[in-house]
């Protein structure tokens, strides 16, 4: 037979070594999640300011090429005509200064949410691990004392070899026996 106290402290730290497994590993793929929702994030609003950046560019070269028509069509291309298509470039610049602006926020934010996301993630350190082994081993050893403790205070009795009757003392009478089931 084992040593109580032995199998108990085995037991004890086998058991808190596989927890702080299962929870390291756990943080980790909780860690990979975050990361690759953050990097889908990332994607979505670069993709969605990539196409607002499309559609203001084409919207405004076709509003220069329609003034260029209409200038060409009346003979009106001078100074004017110059400084509307200048200032038409202006505002495009502008507009695709602000999109890349509201995309910067927007890739911050997303940031923020995943190390908000990753500072909640429970993972042990090497001391805290350590120590909660240590712990573990202890707790084994004392309830494997208390083990032991109760496996020698009980007293050892022998008992009658199999197929004997226990001997009766004078004056206890013998237990009444009863057939199952009863008869009526």
């Amino acid at each position: 037979m084992c040593d109580p106290v032995s199998a108990m402290v085995v037991i004890s730290v086998a058991s808190a070594g596989v927890g702080l497994y299962a929870q390291r590993e756990t943080a980790k793929a909780q860690s990979a999640a975050i990361g690759v929702q953050a990097e889908h994030e990332r994607e979505e609003i670069s993709d969605a300011a990539e196409e607002e950046l499309g559609q203001r560019i084409r919207a405004s070269r076709e509003r220069r090429g329609r003034a260029r028509v209409a200038a060409g069509e009346s003979g009106a291309l001078g100074a004017s005509f110059a400084a509307s298509i200048n200032q038409s470039l202006s505002d495009q610049d502008y507009d695709a200064a602000l999109i890349a602006k509201k995309s910067a926020m927007s890739q911050r934010g997303v940031e923020d949410r995943a190390n908000t996301a990753l500072a909640a993630i429970r993972s042990p350190s090497a001391l805290e691990a350590g120590l909660t082994i240590a712990t573990a081993g202890i707790s084994g050893y004392q309830t494997g004392l208390g083990i032991e403790k109760l496996r020698t205070s009980i007293p050892k009795t022998t008992l009658p070899p199999a197929g004997s009757t226990p001997p009766f003392s004078p004056g206890i009478s013998k237990p009444k026996t009863t057939l199952w089931p009863p008869s009526t």
